[in-house]
């Protein structure tokens, strides 16, 4: 396969400018695999720590106690909200709309607000992007509303940022993968930023040359070349994490130097 041929061909620098004829697609592809290989430190982060949480749901609560009364026919047991009624309650806590019992036809996109349905939870940011949280994943004991509601002082202030706190966490899963998603985009964004300057500076070399690469052969050498800051990235970043993008850009940049420096020379005239 040629990925694992590529892959070699990375830590093969005597050798490397003869590679430079290789298809354009296949080394994209290559690029890919190796930014993958770079991000996954990160996302393995982000993965363990369930992604960039929303807080603000639990910092309105720990910052102010919402002075509700909740329905108190409702329940949150067996991931389901279970109701006596089809009515829908609706609250609202700094600025923020809660909406109890809701149905899909209650979810309004123009509207900041947590919807709270049979099966799942909706956030809505008023802009016409909303995510879901299913079967109410982050309640890991059943939740009387009627309970909460009889509450006071402390034990009422502890009881909310504890139901603010499982309103996050069962967003998690959607959380991780958006947040997954982004990483690796915008990891992916840099490093073509990245590999756009690097042989930009590679045809500064050119003067002084009678023969010399291509700014697209440029590009592909130095895609050829991201194989050993890749694995450095990998393996150093599975320690510090938030070192391996560092570490990335740093080796990608003196390796490609040292290459045109040592066998440059020797491979243009």
């Amino acid at each position: 396969m040629f990925l694992l041929r590529y892959f070699k061909y990375s830590f093969e620098y005597k050798r490397i400018f003869e590679r430079l004829h290789e298809k354009g697609y296949k080394v994209f592809i290559y690029f890919l695999l190796l930014s993958l290989m770079s991000a996954f430190p990160l996302n393995f982060l982000i993965v363990r720590e369930t992604g960039w949480r929303l807080d603000f749901i639990e910092e309105s609560f720990r910052l102010e106690t919402p002075e509700w009364q909740l329905p108190e026919t409702c329940a949150l047991r067996a991931s389901k909200l279970v109701c006596d009624s089809d009515e829908t309650y609706r609250y609202e806590h700094r600025d923020m709309v809660y909406v109890f019992n809701a149905t899909d036809d209650d979810v309004d996109l123009d509207t900041e607000a947590v919807y709270f349905l049979e099966n799942r939870i909706v956030y809505t940011n008023g802009s016409d992007a909303s995510m879901s949280g299913f079967n109410y994943t982050g309640f890991s004991e059943p939740v009387s509303f009627l309970e909460l509601n009889l509450m006071s002082g402390s034990e009422r202030e502890e009881a909310y940022i504890d139901f603010g706190v499982a309103i996050e966490e069962t967003f998690g899963p959607y959380i991780v993968i958006y947040t997954v998603f982004v990483n690796t985009i915008i990891h992916i964004l840099i490093s073509i930023v990245f590999i756009i300057m690097l042989a930009l500076v590679i045809q500064l070399f050119k003067f002084g040359y009678s023969s010399f690469m291509t700014f697209r052969e440029s590009m592909k050498l130095i895609v050829f070349l991201m194989g050993l800051p890749a694995v450095l990235s990998l393996l150093i970043g599975l320690f510090v994490p938030a070192f391996s993008t560092v570490i990335y850009q740093l080796s990608m940049g003196i390796i490609t130097m040292l290459v045109m420096l040592v066998y440059g020379k020797k491979q243009f005239t």
